[in-house]
C-alpha cells in the first residue's frame, strides 16, 4: 500500500456520500467502512463512520481533501489523515470492515484485503434515508416504494435498530421523488439524520452493496 487515507464523519449517509466523492476525485480504492459510537449525545448524528482509501500518495491526498470538504460543508466532519507507506499491521487493520450483512448484503466479503475484483460499472442512482427508529424507517420505506419506481437494495441497522439507513436505487428523478416522500413520512416519527441522492454512484462505493438483490 503506497498510501492510506481516512475520513471520519458523522452518519452512515455522510460516509457513503464522502466515499463516492473521494472515488470520483482521483484514482483510489475505497477499501472499508468502519464505525463507532460518538462519545457524546450532543452530535449531529449518533454514529461515527470512517471511510478508508488506498492509492498513490497524491491521489489519496486529493480524494481525502475532496471528501473532507464535503463533510465540512454538511457539518458532519470529524477528522481526516493520510499515512504514506503504512506498515503491514497498519495495512491489515485499515481493511477492517464493519457493515451489516443482512438479506440485502450477503455477497459482501469479510474484507477486501487482497481482493482485486474490479469495481462494477453502474448506470442508476441511489437514494439514502437515515432515521431514528424502526417505526420511522418502515414508514419512510413504505412511502419511498409507493412514491416512485425504486427498489430497496440495502438496509443498515445500528444501535440495535435505533438508527436505520435505507438505500434505494432507480433513475435520478424516481429516486429523488422517493427520498422526498420518505423524509416527509418519517420525520414526524423519528429524527432524520441523513438524506441523499447520488447519481451514477462510483463502483468503488457500489461494491459494498448487493444492488442486484431481488
Amino acid at each position: 500500500m503506497d498510501a492510506l487515507g481516512m475520513v471520519e464523519v458523522y452518519s452512515f449517509t455522510t460516509a457513503v456520500c464522502a466515499a463516492d466523492i473521494a472515488a470520483k476525485a482521483a484514482d483510489v480504492k475505497v477499501i472499508a467502512f468502519d464505525r463507532t459510537r460518538p462519545g457524546s449525545e450532543a452530535v449531529p448524528a449518533p454514529l461515527v463512520m470512517q471511510v478508508k482509501l488506498e492509492g498513490d500518495n497524491a491521489s489519496v491526498k486529493a480524494s481525502v481533501e475532496s471528501a473532507s470538504a464535503f463533510a465540512k460543508q454538511e457539518g458532519m466532519y470529524i477528522a481526516s489523515h493520510v499515512i504514506s507507506r503504512p506498515g503491514d499491521g497498519t495495512e491489515k487493520m485499515a481493511y477492517l470492515l464493519d457493515m451489516n450483512r443482512d438479506k440485502y448484503n450477503k455477497k459482501l466479503p469479510k474484507t477486501f484485503f487482497g481482493n482485486d475484483t474490479p469495481a462494477p460499472n453502474v448506470n442508476f442512482a441511489i437514494g439514502l434515508l437515515e432515521v431514528s427508529g424502526l417505526v420511522a424507517s418502515i414508514a419512510g420505506l413504505d412511502a419511498m416504494l409507493k412514491a416512485a419506481n425504486v427498489r430497496l437494495i440495502h438496509t443498515e441497522k445500528r444501535l440495535g435498530g435505533r438508527l436505520v439507513t435505507l438505500i434505494i436505487k432507480g433513475n435520478v428523478s424516481a429516486v429523488q421523488a422517493a427520498v422526498d416522500a420518505g423524509v416527509e413520512e418519517a420525520s414526524p416519527l423519528g429524527k432524520v439524520h441523513g438524506k441523499a441522492v447520488i447519481a451514477n454512484p462510483h463502483g468503488e462505493v457500489m461494491k459494498f452493496f448487493d444492488y442486484n438483490v431481488d
